[in-house]
């Protein structure tokens, strides 16, 4: 299914049905027009207003059906479009730092020296979910105008996530937590041991040289636990420190991280501690489970380079997962 704009269906059909209806009103209110012509005109306007409705119903059938088929990237899709916040995550953190359009240097050295304001951010999603709410409700009044009722689960699942993020946004902490999680569309929102996020002191001496630091630990299925140390060296560089098993390709993951470090113009070096080889079989994750630490001067590009690492780490996790599956259908 195809990503839906909300926003646009709803305003373009509360737009179509209040024009139909202000067409009507002048055409009635036409004193020159004979019975004829006003006979006319009103099953002209009734044929337009039942035709308008006709579609509109058709229209927001479909919907309704899709809505019922929406998964969790979809529904976090629509979630953000109702809070008005931009798709891709690292468009949210420069919109958080600057309202300037920069090229990509330039944004990654703006975002490297700044500090997360954590308290706007906080504002920023109560104020957004208080707006979210409203939309829903007016979407669903428009609806029910036309005889359609979308009050399926699927909408009580969306209202439940507004409240949850509005009620989120009471503390620093979980209003980043929320925003990182609605990046990351196969962690539930609202699952507490999905993602675990600190803000606090630093955990390993090898971030203690830098203020800014991220430390990420992620439970893979199938190469176990994969720990990476994000930290800035100096003001135009960033150092990934790994731990892995042996069997955690770190060359596929180099070289998607190298993307990165193009993509902004900036250095990113890594190194990679391996540990014994994962055994599997006897350590079996159900699915991927993130803990992220981060130092109290939350810096923003910090958190652009930990949700890539995350994703990125996701990614080759699947990956395996795929070439598994396909390697048992063979057998």
């Amino acid at each position: 299914m195809s990503n839906i704009n909300w926003g646009n269906l709803f305003n373009n059909f509360a737009n179509n049905f209040n024009q139909s209806m202000q067409n009507s009103v002048i055409r009635s209110a036409n004193p020159l027009a004979t019975n004829a012509e006003a006979n006319t005109l009103a099953q002209n306007n009734t044929q337009q207003t039942q035709s308008l409705f006709s579609n509109s119903t058709q229209q927001l059938a479909q919907t309704t059906v899709e809505l019922a088929q929406l998964n969790q990237q979809q529904t976090l899709n629509m979630l953000k479009e109702l809070l008005s916040m931009p798709k891709q995550f690292e468009q949210f953190i420069q919109q958080l730092v600057t309202t300037t359009s920069k090229s990509s240097s330039e944004i990654a050295f703006l975002l490297l020296s700044s500090t997360l304001n954590m308290s706007q951010l906080s504002t920023l999603l109560q104020n957004s979910s208080k707006d979210a709410m409203a939309k829903l409700y007016q979407m669903m009044a428009k609806y029910s105008q036309v005889g359609v009722d979308i009050k399926g689960s699927q909408l009580s699942e969306i209202s439940k996530l507004i409240s949850f993020v509005m009620a989120s946004s009471a503390s620093d902490t979980q209003a980043l937590k929320s925003t990182m999680l609605m990046y990351l569309p196969w962690l539930p929102l609202t699952d507490p041991e999905a993602f675990k996020l600190e803000i606090g002191k630093h955990l390993e001496e090898s971030a203690s040289a830098s203020e800014d630091s991220i430390t990420i630990l992620i439970a893979t299925e199938n190469y176990g636990n994969v720990k990476t140390d994000i930290f800035k060296t100096g003001e135009d560089g960033i150092r990934i420190d790994m731990t892995s098993s042996q069997t955690f390709p770190i060359k596929d993951f180099s070289v998607l991280i190298k993307e990165i470090s193009k993509q902004y113009n900036i250095n990113i070096n890594i190194s990679n501690t391996q540990k014994e080889t994962f055994n599997k079989e006897k350590v079996k994750q159900s699915q991927t489970k993130v803990s992220m630490h981060t130092s109290p001067g939350v810096n923003p590009f910090l958190l652009l380079v930990s949700n890539s690492v995350i994703k990125i780490i996701h990614g080759i996790d699947e990956k395996a997962n795929l070439i598994e599956a396909r390697k048992e259908k063979l057998e």
